[in-house]
């Protein structure tokens, strides 16, 4: 069975699904703020070689090596579409399917883009994991690296991670990527909306040290009759080397300005080629209450030492201290009751469709804000994780929607809906699980 027309291959080789963070250096390294100031961190984003086949069967021999000549093709925009760039043309539907409904097949004249590009792994960049990862691509998609395949997912708008260490070595190293426009994947992709495909959010490499943090978690609610704040923190180490580690883990809780309101230490002891999963709760009297009108946020900064205290792997994430409840029919927000004044926003771009930018998103949040809306909808998939930032930055409460639709088969072929086909259960569910 072909991967991209097999609804119980998910995925191969992809990364459990965590939380939106950055590897830094150190504490100075992680209060710096935004992703570009880890040496950790590459964004892969620009001009890659590009070749546009009718189907994947026709794709060029060979594409995926080294040593293939890409002379002869074109270049390409990622993130991008390729139907925005010369190849194909873009297709709006709403309700009825782009193709001939029969799941989980899609039609053998597939338009398959064939993407390669180099990347260079610093050499202090030596004993560490390289994580590759791709924040939206779609519909389907298999990687190689300098020739071996690294990994296939689906899910357009959903993050997909691969571990690649065992595939680079220090220097240039090749990245090829084969895009399947249609997949079994795109019956369960039925939104209003412009059907455009390829690589259209980020892509970017991440060192990660092989004790390091994978995972974090942070929850807050209110007590007291919501003045004070708890927050909490659960984190998952994860050893990939042979041998127990021992660690301290500092998770510091640090106001607007950068001020310590709260620490913790914990002494651990992470197996070898084994995960550690730790907890701390803080206690925040007289909390600033995250909310739309008045959007304050702490950071919660997370610290893995060894014995001696040198920085093994340190990150920090926003953090917003509130308490959100439905009580009756009211909607609360740190006990007030909020009259939800919402939009609903595509990623959509004039020009470069879902490929929007930071900047982009920036507008669209800037725009809404001197509008007095204090919601927007994710219509109707998840949004990329750096717009989600945006809206804890400047005060938006968000509803998110799974990429989970399928009202193209109405109500007349409610027998065929995949999401009542017992072989799409893995698929629906894998999306609603990364989602959170």
């Amino acid at each position: 069975m072909k991967a991209w027309e097999n609804p119980s291959l998910l995925h191969k080789n992809r990364l459990p699904e965590r939380t939106y963070f950055t590897h830094y250096k150190n504490r100075d390294n992680a209060l710096e703020g935004g992703r570009e100031a880890s040496p950790l961190f590459q964004l892969q984003n620009g001009e890659w070689k590009f070749y546009c086949a009718d189907c994947p069967e026709h794709a060029p021999e060979g594409f995926t090596a080294p040593n293939f000549n890409d002379s002869s093709w074109n270049t390409i925009r990622v993130p991008g579409h390729w139907q925005l760039q010369g190849y194909g043309r873009p297709h709006y539907t709403n309700v009825r399917y782009p193709i001939p409904v029969d799941p989980p097949y899609v039609p053998d004249e597939n338009p398959t883009g064939c993407y390669r590009t180099t990347f260079n792994i610093p050499a202090k960049w030596q004993g560490m994991r390289i994580i590759l990862r791709f924040e939206g691509v779609d519909s389907a998609y298999h990687i190689w690296v300098n020739g071996i395949e690294a990994g296939y997912s689906k899910g357009s708008r959903l993050a997909s991670e691969f571990d690649v260490t065992s595939l680079t070595k220090p220097g240039e190293n090749l990245l090829a990527v084969k895009v399947y426009q249609w997949s079994d994947g795109s019956y369960l992709e039925d939104q209003d909306y412009w059907r455009i495909s390829g690589i259209f959010r980020d892509v970017s490499i991440q060192a990660v040290p092989a004790l390091g943090i994978a995972d974090l978690i942070v929850n807050t609610s209110l007590q007291n009759n919501y003045a004070d704040g708890q927050v909490e923190a659960k984190v998952l180490l994860e050893n990939t080397g042979d041998a127990e580690r021992a660690s301290v883990l500092r998770l510091s809780l640090l106001d607007a300005e950068k001020q310590t309101v709260a620490v913790e230490e914990l002494n651990l002891h992470t197996k070898g080629n084994g995960e550690r999963r730790v907890s701390a709760q803080f206690k925040v009297p007289g909390c600033r209450k995250w909310s739309a009108e008045d959007p304050y946020l702490y950071t919660l900064l997370a610290e893995l030492l060894d014995t001696s205290g040198k920085p093994v792997d340190t990150t920090a994430v926003k953090v917003g201290i509130r308490q959100v409840e439905i009580k009756g029919s009211i909607f609360l927000v740190n006990g007030v009751a909020i009259k939800l004044k919402g939009v609903n926003r595509h990623d959509f771009h004039p020009e470069k469709g879902r490929a929007v930018s930071y900047e982009d998103m920036l507008k669209d949040v800037l725009l809404m804000k001197t509008h007095n809306i204090n919601a927007v909808r994710t219509s109707h998939y998840p949004a990329d994780p750096q717009f989600l930032d945006l809206c804890d930055i400047y005060g938006l409460y968000v509803i998110g929607e799974c990429d989970l639709e399928t009202h193209g088969f109405g109500q007349d072929a409610w027998r065929r809906n995949p999401t009542n086909d017992p072989q799409f259960e893995s698929s629906c569910v894998d999306r609603m699980q990364r989602m959170v």
